[in-house]
């Protein structure tokens, strides 16, 4: 929540738009908060507000990573991360920030320009296993070669990405793995909702992205699959 509390403050003071999404999106509406079994937070920014948001942002208590600032970042989105945690991994608690990107309005050309992201993408993700294998067996700097190829990768699946402008586009691809093309017109102006202690964010006309991303979203599924989805281990820092 203090992360979201920090994108929301930034946003606004330097007009930025972003949107509450996917599962947070979902317990903003139907629980007005967190989904109870949930166990993370995500928003969504279009790509000329991200490049802003990345350009102007410093904070001595949280940091932005991407895949350009930091080579072993291995998504082609942001995280913003709480410098007072870490993990096994280098950083501790963060909110993934995730970039709608322009996509075409023609279905075919929609399938065509998300099969040449993937392409990188799925290059990505065999460097990265191989990279975290190496790692773990020390063997250096073989693994940091092995790192470079997936930062690599997830550069040129960025550009594939940037493409199609947002600002120009009817439709948009909102990336948070998916391959889910909308009317850009169902994001619209953000409009404040309910999240926890505050208001934040929202789609313009949010029951239709969540109509079109998950069908009934008002309906509980079944108790065996109210699970949470990560198992990485946080801590603080000892101050």
């Amino acid at each position: 929540m203090g992360i979201l509390k920090e994108i929301d403050k930034f946003c606004t003071q330097y007009d930025i738009r972003y949107y509450l999404a996917c599962g947070t999106l979902i317990g903003a509406v139907r629980h007005k908060g967190f989904i109870p079994w949930d166990d993370d937070l995500d928003v969504f920014v279009p790509e000329p507000d991200f490049k802003r948001f990345a350009q102007l942002y410093s904070s001595n208590s949280f940091k932005l990573v991407t895949c350009y600032n930091y080579d072993k970042h291995p998504y082609p989105f942001g995280r913003l991360y709480d410098n007072r945690t870490c993990s096994e991994s280098d950083f501790g608690v963060g909110v993934d920030i995730y970039i709608i990107y322009g996509a075409p309005s023609d279905v075919n050309c929609q399938k065509m320009h998300q099969n040449k992201v993937f392409r990188y993408i799925k290059r990505k993700r065999f460097w990265l296993k191989y990279a975290r294998c190496l790692e773990k067996l020390h063997l250096w700097p073989f693994y940091n070669v092995a790192y470079k190829m997936m930062n690599c990768n997830i550069k040129k699946a960025v550009h594939e990405f940037e493409k199609f402008g947002f600002e120009e586009s009817e439709y948009i691809w909102p990336y948070g793995g998916g391959k889910l093309n909308l009317k850009k017109e169902f994001y619209g102006n953000p409009v404040r909702i309910p999240f926890e202690d505050g208001f934040y964010n929202a789609p313009e006309h949010y029951h239709e992205v969540l109509t079109a991303g998950y069908g009934d979203y008002m309906k509980l599924p079944p108790e065996e699959k109210r699970q949470p989805y990560h198992n990485r281990k946080c801590y603080w820092k000892n101050k």
